[in-house]
């Protein structure tokens, strides 16, 4: 049976290394998270299930979790690789919980460092760094693959308890504010042209467009910043952020790859 990998990506880097993964497991089949988290899925025919995803607020997003809940593979090899610009946290521990509460578990978890996307923060490394970083994530992929090609149960990677412990604070305390955080967004009027990529490349259609207008949030946010990531004339913006701030996507990921449906 083929193995399935279900992926949530923002800018790229978790959808990039489920792919990596793919080829060296051979057999797989990516899936998009948010194109199947309203229906109902067939886990049957899959021999071992992956889920790869990014850190927010060190922790899994909202609509994994979401997606982890409805799990169903009982007596299947289940793994989770995370994404992050180096720490974390306790987001793949986070995964393993969770599962537990359907009497599932996480069998292996990986942690891969990858660009930092988190632009009110900080803007993109040069291109020099990024190719750095993206050749120790392919090696580290190169290194792990092996365990799940031969369904080896594996140590779940985080950081130390103390540091889980206190971290997660701060995931339960962030989380709930996510939706509303869109508010922060704002668009330049003068760059928008209406392309409707930011409504495309939204996992949770959480954005509207009317023709000659510019987008509007809803309040149900990821906080995946692929609107503003993927904007092709850096017309969307969040809060104070320095506009001329360094924006990121990974480079060997196509937009298209990110187009939900249409409805």
């Amino acid at each position: 049976m083929p193995n399935k990998i279900f992926y949530f990506t923002g800018t790229g880097n978790s959808l990039q290394v489920a792919k990596a993964l793919a080829r060296e497991l051979g057999d797989t089949e990516l899936i998009s998270i948010p194109k199947v988290i309203n229906s109902e899925i067939d886990f049957s025919s899959a021999d071992k299930i992956g889920i790869i995803f990014p850190v927010y607020a060190m922790g899994a997003p909202r609509i994994v979790v979401k997606f982890v809940r409805k799990l169903k593979a009982e007596g299947k090899y289940i793994f989770a690789v995370c994404t992050s610009g180096g720490f974390p946290g306790p987001a793949l521990k986070q995964i393993d919980e969770i599962l537990k509460e359907n009497e599932l578990s996480l069998s292996a978890g990986f942690a891969v460092t990858m660009p930092g996307n988190y632009i009110p923060m900080y803007g993109a490394v040069s291109k020099e760094k990024q190719q750095k970083i993206f050749e120790k994530a392919e090696l580290k992929i190169k290194a792990f693959a092996p365990f799940i090609k031969e369904g080896k149960k594996c140590k779940i990677e985080g950081g130390n308890f103390l540091i889980d412990w206190l971290t997660s604070f701060i995931n339960k305390a962030s989380m709930p504010k996510f939706p509303e955080l869109d508010k922060k967004f704002w668009v330049d009027e003068k760059k928008c042209t209406s392309c409707g990529i930011c409504v495309k490349v939204c996992p949770v259609r959480n954005i509207k467009i009317s023709p000659s207008k510019p987008p509007v949030w809803l309040k149900n946010c990821e906080q995946c910043f692929a609107c503003l990531q993927w904007c092709p004339h850096e017309a969307v913006q969040i809060g104070r952020t320095p506009v001329n701030r360094k924006r990121y996507h990974h480079p060997n990921v196509k937009v298209e790859d990110l187009f939900m449906s249409e409805e």
